[in-house]
């Protein structure tokens, strides 16, 4: 039963932080690079991110602790880096790569960067820097949705444990 009611929570919990990352990706970004002021292309993205951050953040936490509870709950932990572990493994990856983006590089590089946008409103920069910022987001939502077909296929597919 404990088993169950954390696959429901994982599996909810993924859906709002990929949801909310091609949300990001495929209609704010956009939006926000088609606005022709520098400025308001920062602070609208700001807003933005400064309002889904910390909820990627909990999303992240509660993603890893469902995933890896589960993982050690169901003895999975042994399939790491084997072929029937394949897909786990890559889930693993995938978060272990979100876990890094959101509690190191984006509160450490990517907000002081874009801070630094906001003061100094250099428009050439600031175009290069969102035109690698949509390009980032575009590989964020793929390797998630690899990552969402990998628990498909461990849930339901050849790979079913």
């Amino acid at each position: 039963m404990l088993f169950y009611l954390m696959h429901i929570i994982h599996l909810l919990t993924v859906i709002l932080w990929i949801g909310g990352l091609a949300f990001v990706t495929i209609v704010v970004l956009p939006m926000v690079i088609k606005n022709p002021d520098a400025l308001a292309k920062v602070l609208m993205f700001q807003r933005v991110e400064h309002r889904f951050a910390p909820l990627a953040r909990i999303y992240n936490i509660v993603t890893g602790a469902t995933g890896f509870a589960m993982v050690f709950q169901m003895g999975w932990h042994k399939l790491y880096f084997t072929w029937a572990g394949a897909p786990l493994t890559v889930m693993t990856a995938v978060w272990v790569f979100w876990f890094v983006m959101l509690w190191g590089l984006e509160p450490l590089v990517i907000k002081k960067m874009l801070e630094k946008m906001a003061r100094d409103g250099e428009k050439m920069e600031i175009e290069t820097v969102f035109a690698r910022m949509n390009r980032l987001h575009w590989m964020m939502v793929f390797i998630s949705l690899v990552a969402a077909t990998a628990g498909a296929l461990v849930a339901h597919g050849p790979f079913s444990m």
